[in-house]
């Protein structure tokens, strides 16, 4: 394709309407409104095409951005150091993603003692009440209030740390 009809077509893609958009100040402004409706219909299809499976993981994933961004973050212990922070739930064994969610920085919405982590797995676990599915994730998301509010949804979590301290503890 010609670079002039690409940029053409590119000027031209729109996926959200500009006349509704809040202005900045609001606290409803959400940075990623412009393709947030293109996010949004992504998830509900690759959770409506997947042969969902009872062993899935939560984990970060960095996207590789070297531009001008306010989202863009720096994490020097990763392999891929700069670039878009993504909430991601996938299939353990395959590594299908069923659900991401991409990190705008931080809010003020986790008043009331909720954390990052636990907003994150409650978010991407939403989909899945009720249906036994077993959910692994590192310890940066975990806490014992969420792996209560996990078994309260029927859903079995799995952190590596507190399960070494928790077989630890049975052999005692």
């Amino acid at each position: 394709m010609p670079r002039n009809r690409f940029m053409k077509l590119l000027n031209n893609f729109h996926v959200s309407d500009n006349s509704t958009a809040v202005s900045r100040d609001d606290p409803a402004f959400d940075k990623l409104r412009k393709i947030r409706p293109l996010l949004t219909k992504m998830n509900s299809l690759f959770q409506k095409n997947a042969v969902s499976t009872y062993s899935q993981s939560i984990d970060e994933a960095m996207i590789l951005f070297k531009g001008r961004s306010s989202l863009r973050q720096y994490m020097p212990l990763k392999p891929t150091k700069c670039g878009y922070k993504v909430w991601v739930r996938a299939d353990s064994k395959s590594g299908y993603v069923y659900q991401f969610d991409i990190y705008t920085g931080k809010d003020n919405s986790g008043a009331g003692g909720v954390g990052l982590g636990d907003r994150v797995v409650k978010s991407l676990t939403e989909t899945l009440n009720f249906t036994n599915t077993h959910v692994t994730f590192d310890n940066f998301f975990s806490s014992m209030a969420l792996l209560d509010y996990l078994r309260t949804k029927n859903i079995f979590a799995y952190e590596e740390h507190i399960c070494h301290l928790y077989c630890s503890f049975q052999s005692l």
